[in-house]
C-alpha cells in the first residue's frame, strides 16, 4: 500500500524536513512572518487541503533532491553530448546543497520532523545577483515538489518547449512590438486525478507582493493561450521564499495560489482510455497496461536527463555504475501522485534483499531469482546523489534517444555540430532564430509519436529479461544494500548519503 504521511514523516528518518506552506485559493495579501507561527495545520493526503491558511507538511531531502531533478525536462541540449547531462543535475542540485542548512523547530503534528531548512552563511552573504541565481532554482525546485508530491501533479513540462495539447502560443516566434508584454508561465503538466492541465509559475526568494502578482500576471498569460482553445485547466503559483537578515531561523517556506479555469472541451488525450493514468495513479503506474505505448514514452521523455547522465558514465567511468536489487512486485512502491517510495517503507525489497545476502550470491542471474530485479545507479560527479532506473525504462529512453536523434539529424540548425559561423545576434533575434528551430523539431516530434510508441513498447517488452551485460557488454558491480538512504517509484531509483544532508 502507498505509505501515509505519518510513514513518511516518522521521527527517525534522518532526512525528514518540516516545510511551512501558505495555501490560498486566489490571489492573497502579504505573509509577514506568519511561517514561524505555531499553529500550521497538518497536510493530509495528495491534494488540496480543506481551507485556506498555514499548513506544514512533512517531506524528506530525498523528494527536494527528486524535485530538483525532474522539473521541467527539455533535454534537447544533451542530445549531441550525454556528457553535459550530469553536469545539468549537478547545477541543479549544487545551490541547495551549499545554501541551505536545517535548525530546528517546533514539532507540531504527531509525523512532524522537528527541523526546517533554512539560509546558511553562504547565502547570508552572498552578493545579490548570485542571490538571485539560488532564487531560480529554489522556486523551480519547490514548484515541482509543491505540485507533485502535495498535490499529485504528473509530469511537468517547460512552457518555452511545449504547450498542453500541442496548442500554438501565438507570440511564438514573433519580434517583440515595444511596450508589448507577452508573459507566460514557467510550467505545466497533467493533473490525472483532476483530468486538466495545470500551468504553473515559479517564483522563489524574497518574494513580496510585487513578484507575486507578476507570476499571477504570468498565469493569466498562458490562460489567454489556452482559453481560445477551450481547454480545461487550473493556473498554480508557487513561491519558494527565504528572506536573509531576519534571524538565523530564516524558514524555507512555501506559498501556493491556485485558480480554476473550466474549459468548453472535454478532457485532454491521455486521460482516459486503456493504459491511461486515472485517479492519483501516475504515468509509471500504468505502463504494464499501456499497449499503445503513450504513457511509456511520457515517462521515458521525463526521465530522459537520468538516463543520459546514465549513459555518459557508462561511456566515460563505467566503474562508477552500481547494479542496485529492488522488488520486481512494483505495488510494494508505489507512493501517491508524484512521492516517492523510500526504502524504508518498501519491506518487500528489504526482505528479499536479506534472503539474498543470506544466499551470499553476488550474480546478477540470483538477483532475479529472488524476486529482484537489477537498477542501473550511478553517483552525479560533483554531488552525492545517486540516480537510477530499472532496465526496461533504461531501453526505452535508449530507443527513445535515437529516434529523437533521427529527428534531430533532419532538423537543421538544432544540433551544434550543424551550425556554421554568423554575424552576430542581437538576444531577440536569437531566442527567434532558436525558437523556430525548437519549434520545427517539436512539431517533429508529434508527427513522429504513433511510430516511436510502437518503437519504445517493442523495447520495453524485449528488455523485460534481458540480463545488463547485453545492454552494456558488461555487468556492472551488484551492491546488495546501499550504505545510503534510498528511494524509488515503480521504474526510478534515488538515494543520498547520510553524511550529505543539510547541516544542523
Amino acid at each position: 500500500m502507498p505509505e501515509t504521511t505519518d510513514e513518511l514523516a516518522k521521527p527517525q528518518l534522518p532526512d525528514a524536513i518540516d516545510v511551512p506552506v501558505l495555501f490560498r485559493d486566489g490571489p492573497g495579501g502579504r505573509t509577514r512572518e506568519q511561517w514561524r507561527r505555531t499553529d500550521h495545520a497538518e497536510w493530509t493526503g495528495t491534494g488540496f487541503p480543506p481551507a485556506d491558511g498555514w499548513y506544514l507538511p512533512t517531506t524528506t531531502w530525498r523528494e527536494i533532491m527528486k524535485s530538483a531533478v525532474s522539473v521541467g525536462r527539455d533535454f534537447t541540449p544533451w542530445l549531441d553530448n550525454p556528457d553535459y547531462a550530469p553536469r545539468e543535475i549537478a547545477a541543479r542540485i549544487s545551490p541547495l546543497d551549499s545554501c541551505l542548512d536545517l535548525h530546528p523547530a517546533p514539532a507540531l503534528h504527531k509525523g512532524s520532523a522537528g527541523r526546517r531548512l533554512t539560509a546558511n552563511i553562504v547565502l547570508e552573504k552572498t552578493e545579490t545577483s548570485g542571490f538571485g541565481a539560488f532564487s531560480y532554482r529554489l522556486g523551480m525546485t519547490f514548484a515541482e515538489w509543491a505540485c507533485r508530491s502535495l498535490m499529485g501533479l504528473g509530469e511537468t513540462r517547460h512552457i518555452e518547449s511545449s504547450w498542453p495539447q500541442d496548442i500554438k502560443d501565438p507570440a511564438q516566434g514573433k519580434k517583440k512590438i515595444k511596450g508589448e508584454k507577452n508573459l507566460r508561465p514557467d510550467l505545466w503538466g497533467p493533473h490525472y486525478a483532476e483530468g486538466r492541465y495545470w500551468l504553473v509559475e515559479a517564483k522563489g526568494g524574497t518574494l513580496n507582493r510585487g513578484p507575486l502578482d507578476r507570476g499571477w500576471a504570468q498565469l493569466q498569460g498562458g490562460c489567454s493561450v489556452i482559453h481560445p482553445h477551450g481547454v480545461d485547466h487550473r493556473v498554480v503559483l508557487c513561491g519558494a521564499n527565504i528572506r536573509r537578515g531576519v534571524s538565523l531561523w530564516n524558514d524555507v517556506f512555501v506559498i501556493i495560489r491556485h485558480e480554476h479555469h473550466p474549459g468548453t472541451e472535454p478532457s485532454g488525450p491521455g486521460f482516459d482510455g486503456p493504459g491511461s493514468p486515472t485517479g492519483s495513479q501516475s504515468a509509471e503506474d500504468v505502463l504494464d497496461s499501456d499497449e499503445s505505448g503513450s504513457s511509456l514514452l511520457d515517462v521515458a521523455r521525463s526521465q530522459m536527463l537520468p538516463y543520459l547522465a546514465l549513459r555518459s558514465l557508462w561511456q566515460s567511468a563505467p566503474s562508477r555504475l552500481r547494479l542496485v536489487p529492488v522488488a520486481r512486485d512494483r505495488t510494494a512502491r508505489r507512493g501517491t501522485g508524484g512521492r516517492l517510495t523510500l526504502m524504508e517503507n518498501d519491506h518487500t525489497t528489504l526482505e528479499r534483499r536479506d534472503v539474498l545476502r543470506a544466499a551470499e550470491s553476488r550474480a546478477d542471474s540470483n538477483v532475479w531469482e529472488a524476486g529482484l530485479e537489477s537498477f542501473l545507479t550511478g553517483r552525479v560527479p560533483g554531488t552525492e546523489v545517486t540516480l537510477g532506473m530499472s532496465g526496461r525504462l533504461y531501453a526505452a529512453c535508449e530507443e527513445l534517444s535515437r529516434a529523437d536523434r533521427e529527428i534531430a539529424e533532419r532538423t537543421t540548425g538544432l544540433r551544434a555540430a550543424d551550425r556554421v559561423a554568423r554575424p552576430i545576434l542581437n538576444d531577440q533575434d536569437l531566442v527567434l532564430e532558436s525558437g523556430k528551430v525548437r519549434r520545427e523539431y517539436r512539431e517533429r516530434q508529434e508527427e513522429a509519436r504513433p511510430r516511436v510508441q510502437r518503437r519504445l513498447h517493442t523495447a520495453y517488452l524485449n528488455s523485460l529479461e534481458q540480463p545488463w551485460e547485453d545492454r552494456l557488454s558488461a555487468a556492472p558491480q551488484v551492491v546488495v544494500s546501499p550504505r545510503a538512504l534510498e528511494a524509488t517509484t515503480p521504474e526510478t531509483y534515488l538515494a543520498i548519503r547520510p553524511e550529505s544532508l543539510p547541516r544542523r
